[in-house]
């Protein structure tokens, strides 16, 4: 009887250890699975193209935020383009928050110097604080944002709790961007009218 109950018990105890390993591989699966409307973003972390380090969490805590993901150098080029007005339009705007990502980490080590002294010599100096390098997980962050074409930037807009409100995967246009405008007075609205509840 008193072996049947320690058979038993490493059954058990095998059965208990093989469920702590599947949420392991179910939240590898999670963390790569494509973003949603209303999901929170996932933090990113990396340098400033001057060398500081950086977490998105810190910049748009708080705030509307638009977050502009870059892959490439073309993709830079289309961020740019969303940049330009974001920064002209809200730059001055307390409540609003403009980031953009760079991932670089399919770029080679020996090229990776050059390529941020561009970047930092091309970007204005007001945009370079909130401004992320990173050179980690970029086919995971290429899964989350359905990555089809690298050579534009996607972009996503946070309402001030972190929630994805709106996102387009679409090259800049100003059609896209008055929609984009649009959805940050949609959420300067909802924040003012909750803003002390």
């Amino acid at each position: 009887m008193k072996n049947y109950i320690t058979l038993t018990g490493c059954i058990l105890l095998l059965l208990a250890l093989g469920s702590f390993t599947l949420p392991s591989s179910a939240l590898a699966q999670s963390a790569a699975a494509p973003l949603q409307l209303g999901d929170i973003l996932p933090d990113v972390s990396g340098q400033t193209p001057t060398g500081g380090s950086l977490h998105l969490s810190a910049i748009v805590a708080g705030k509307t935020a638009v977050v502009v993901f870059s892959f490439s150098r073309t993709a830079g080029k289309d961020a740019r383009g969303w940049n330009d007005l974001l920064y002209k339009d809200y730059g001055s705007n307390r409540s609003v928050a403009c980031s953009t990502v760079i991932l670089l980490e399919a770029i080679p080590r020996l090229l990776r110097g050059i390529i941020v002294s561009g970047i930092k010599r091309n970007m204005p100096a007001s945009m370079q604080n909130s401004t992320i390098v990173s050179y980690q997980e970029e086919e995971l962050w290429k899964q989350r944002l359905r990555v089809t074409d690298d050579s534009h930037a996607y972009v996503l807009l946070l309402s001030s709790d972190g929630h994805i409100r709106w996102r387009t995967s679409r090259p800049f246009s100003d059609a896209e961007y008055m929609k984009l405008k649009s959805e940050i007075q949609k959420q300067l609205q909802f924040a003012d009218l909750h803003k002390g509840q």
